[in-house]
């Protein structure tokens, strides 16, 4: 007896099953196809987007060669197409490249409004890496006052910034004429031992010059501002200013070597 309820238990779930496949079996095939095709076709813009991203990487580097080089009218170009077209990262990264070739060409108004601009992001590793180049930029020509109000965001008792900043006005006070307290400010970035070591280095090794020449004038001819990094976006360290591949806090300094300001 059991074996008939089990046979009619099973042909009644045959036919159910049936009746649900011929309700549904169209349903569930469309589902299934459009299930292949989105798969199929996630897999296809993957390919697209990294095939996009290896172009934009390619042509950032060359950009970035053609600036090493000199041209500074086809880095503009480039890094103005770049500045335009590419993803995010690598679009602010021109910029920053953007304001060097500007600055290449005696080119000072455009590339200080895009340093502004950049000044404006939401980032603050952005927002910060352009308001200290735009400082250095403007550390020969501008009034003290208008360099601590640019820099103020950055001089917080914890901002990792504040010694870049500090840099900054020191080289300031010196270009004034105020050698004296640019040589405390040296020394005291040189002792501090939570700001970045080349940082501590560089200062030590000015306010020691600095001491020792007494009577030597320091050259305070506007140069070129600092390099910018050739890495993409993807490198880009931390939020600490004195990373290597960070675009201005490393290098915008006054030199080691005496009479010159770090180009």
């Amino acid at each position: 007896m059991s074996d008939i309820f089990q046979e009619v238990e099973e042909d009644v779930r045959r036919e159910r099953y049936e009746q649900l496949w011929k309700k549904y079996g169209n349903y569930i095939l469309a589902a299934a196809g459009i299930l292949v095709l989105g798969v199929a076709g996630y897999q296809a813009w993957q390919n697209y987007d990294l095939s996009q991203r290896q172009k934009v990487s390619d042509q950032f580097r060359a950009a970035t060669q053609v600036a090493q080089s000199g041209n500074a009218p086809k880095a503009e170009t480039d890094f103005s197409a770049l500045a335009k077209d590419a993803p995010s990262g690598y679009a602010t990264l021109a910029k920053f490249h953007l304001s060097a070739a500007y600055l290449a060409q005696g080119k000072r108004d455009p590339a200080i409004a895009l340093l502004r601009e950049l000044m404006a992001s939401s980032d603050d590793l952005i927002a910060n890496t352009a308001r200290l180049r735009l400082a250095w930029i403007m550390a020969d020509a501008s009034p003290k006052a208008d360099i601590v109000m640019l820099l103020q965001p950055m001089t917080a008792a914890d901002s990792p910034w504040r010694f870049a900043a500090a840099e900054v006005i020191a080289y300031v006070d010196l270009k004034d004429g105020a050698r004296t307290q640019a040589i405390d400010e040296y020394q005291k970035l040189a002792q501090d031992a939570q700001a970045p070591t080349s940082l501590r280095q560089r200062a030590g090794g000015i306010a020691e010059y600095l001491k020792a020449n007494p009577d030597v004038a320091i050259n305070t001819a506007a140069g070129a501002p600092p390099a910018l990094p050739s890495a993409p976006p993807a490198a880009l360290p931390s939020r600490e200013p004195a990373a290597p591949a960070s675009p201005a806090p490393q290098a915008g300094a006054p030199a080691t070597a005496p009479g010159t300001k770090a180009q």
